[in-house]
């Protein structure tokens, strides 16, 4: 939050109202200039030099509660932009921060969780996301439910977010009811149209995944196939979309014999993913092309290898994943 060779907290990345404040004086000014804002919202009720000594104080209480002060900065400045950027990136699934290893996910979240962030809506937002989807990769799928249930009240408004919450919830779904999971994805195309960019790129591709595998556990294959086929591709997609889009055809291919053309895809997921350094990602992809190709070299040594990104993400769904291939090896 603080600029750099600000000795505010923020050099050991934990937020602080400390540092909070040092990045509201670097945009406003001064001290002064903040207070004069917040008197100005409250139709000067209060006089500025009152609520400077205030934020004197609130600013030495670290990531202890804000309490009315801290409640009124947020509201009125909301969090930095670098500090929301930070939080999307854990609350995404599409983001790199999957390709961390579980624990090392967990005390990073845990670090954030805390005042001035975990008082914000979006602090509390995009938090619960990130510990829902840790606990899906931890198998704990009570606890994601929770997580995602808090995160749906902080949700509206935030389209990607909205997203993110239908998917973790069609997920869970999926497990138990796959033929209504996609009435839990209804709303999910509305939200996409107001998304643009890479999230949207990578939001559309996990959208057409989770509708995809209510189809194809229909057997409606070939459909299932038609809306991987139907996402954009080229190099202007993000790679995470590419890889997503790639993997879902191979598996229609793998379903209707055509060998070939399934590792071809699968392949081609696995160069996507590495191309953009998601590890989690590429081992989905070397699972497929060991499901495609189980007792061949290439399908041995693609296993292998996904077994050992799951081990060291420390990932009990990648590695349940694992095991299921080795089982299907046999």
């Amino acid at each position: 939050m603080s600029a750099r060779g600000q000795n505010s907290g923020q050099a050991s990345g934990q937020p602080t109202w400390g540092a909070y404040l040092d990045d509201l004086v670097g945009e406003h000014g001064s001290l002064a200039a903040v207070s004069e804002r917040l008197a100005a919202t409250h139709n000067w009720r209060e006089e500025v030099e009152s609520i400077t000594r205030a934020l004197r104080r609130l600013k030495d209480r670290g990531s202890l509660p804000g309490g009315k002060w801290g409640d009124r900065l947020l509201r009125t400045f909301g969090l930095p932009h670098s500090v929301d950027a930070r939080l999307r990136f854990m609350g995404s699934y599409h983001s790199r921060f999957v390709d961390l290893p579980v624990p090392l996910c967990s005390d990073l979240v845990q670090l954030w969780d805390r005042p001035p962030t975990s008082e914000s809506r979006p602090g509390r937002l995009w938090l619960s996301l990130a510990r829902a989807t840790l606990a899906l990769r931890a198998q704990q799928p009570d606890e994601a439910r929770v997580h995602l249930h808090t995160a749906k009240a902080s949700a509206t408004g935030e389209p990607a977010a909205q997203v993110e919450v239908a998917l973790g919830e069609s997920l869970l779904v999926s497990r138990e009811r796959p033929n209504v999971a996609a009435d839990v994805l209804a709303e999910v195309p509305a939200w996409l149209a107001q998304i643009h960019g890479d999230d949207a790129d990578c939001l559309r591709a996990r959208y057409i995944g989770q509708r995809s595998h209510a189809l194809n556990h229909a057997g409606a294959v070939d459909e299932a196939e038609a809306l991987h086929r139907a996402l954009p591709d080229g190099p202007e997609i993000h790679p995470f979309a590419r890889s997503r889009r790639a993997n879902g055809i191979a598996y229609g291919r793998h379903r209707h014999g055509d060998r070939e053309a399934a590792l071809h895809h699968a392949r081609l997921a696995a160069r996507h993913a590495g191309d953009a350094g998601h590890v989690r990602l590429r081992a989905m992809a070397l699972l497929m092309i060991a499901r495609v190709s189980p007792r061949s070299p290439e399908g041995d040594e693609a296993r292998q290898r996904a077994s050992a990104i799951a081990r060291a993400l420390d990932d009990a769904t990648l590695l349940a994943r694992c095991a299921a291939s080795e089982r299907d090896r046999g």
